[in-house]
């Protein structure tokens, strides 16, 4: 069951940063995003009950780690090579596990799967598909001159115009900008910005989607400008085993405005019930 305490927080193998959350029998790896390499590297008070609040409904049938890249990736390294350090983490720490990458993880966990396919259980490929969009592509080549400039208070403000939909897509770029004048965002290595941002707009899983063997659930929104609905289609039905849910309207961040939902699917899909297209 899981309790009220201070969820458990370290590095994995001495360079991957990482929080648990629950302590239920099975495993759940969650891979971040690209905003992971915006962070100073360490879990703090604040990020753990971050993780803790947003994956609290997994902790009682999961044990859920979530793991961070290493700080200072090395010049070059692709997304292919980031999966090598999960599957790593995977071998050697926490064995087979359910795999659920977000965005720029999603991409990570598409390659540990097809990889490692005796690591992973189920995979879920959230707010991710095969590759970037057109849009997306020009957004991320916005991104790259801001981190270019060391500007990650725009990147923040960027990429929250892009989440959010509504009243929300207004106002939280506005305060991310007010709050990074204040206290900008800190990344432990400035080039794993950049070094994560090559990595994305290189990447183009698609001609080998056909031989991820673990049964997948892509899931996010019609109107993500980096994975769209033709992405998020695309991508599942060249799977070979794949089940997908979309949230109608939304946008990059259909995982946090539509949470409920979102970890209602997701929930169905790692217990093994079937889950179906939503259009809502």
């Amino acid at each position: 069951m899981l309790t009220s305490t201070q969820p458990e927080t370290g590095q994995l193998m001495g360079s991957l940063p990482y929080v648990k959350v629950g302590d239920g029998p099975k495993t759940l790896l969650v891979i971040p995003g690209l905003g992971d390499a915006m962070f100073d590297g360490s879990y703090g008070r604040v990020g753990a009950w971050l993780a803790r609040r947003t994956w609290r409904r997994y902790g009682e049938a999961y044990t859920v780690y979530v793991v961070s890249r290493p700080r200072g990736l090395a010049d070059g390294r692709t997304i292919r090579g980031m999966a090598a350090d999960y599957a790593r983490v995977l071998e050697n720490r926490l064995e087979s596990a359910s795999v659920l990458g977000i965005s720029m993880g999603g991409l990570i966990a598409q390659e540990l799967a097809f990889g490692r396919p005796d690591l992973v259980d189920r995979l879920v490929v959230a707010v991710s598909g095969c590759r970037l969009s057109e849009e997306g592509a020009r957004i991320v080549n916005r991104l790259q001159w801001y981190a270019l400039e060391r500007d990650w208070t725009e990147i923040r403000a960027t990429l929250f115009e892009e989440m959010y939909t509504g009243r929300k897509q207004r106002v939280f770029p506005t305060l991310a900008r007010a709050a990074g004048r204040v206290r900008p965002p800190n990344p432990a290595d400035p080039e794993d910005v950049l070094v994560s941002i090559d990595a994305v707009l290189e990447y183009d899983g698609t001609d080998h989607l056909g031989e991820i063997e673990p049964r997948t659930l892509v899931i996010g929104g019609t109107d993500d400008p980096f994975f769209p609905e033709e992405i998020l289609r695309e991508t599942h039905e060249r799977l070979p085993d794949a089940q997908l849910a979309m949230f109608r309207d939304a946008r990059h961040g259909a995982f946090l405005e539509r949470k409920e939902g979102f970890d209602n699917w997701v929930l169905q899909f790692l217990e093994g019930e079937e889950v179906r297209i939503s259009q809502r």
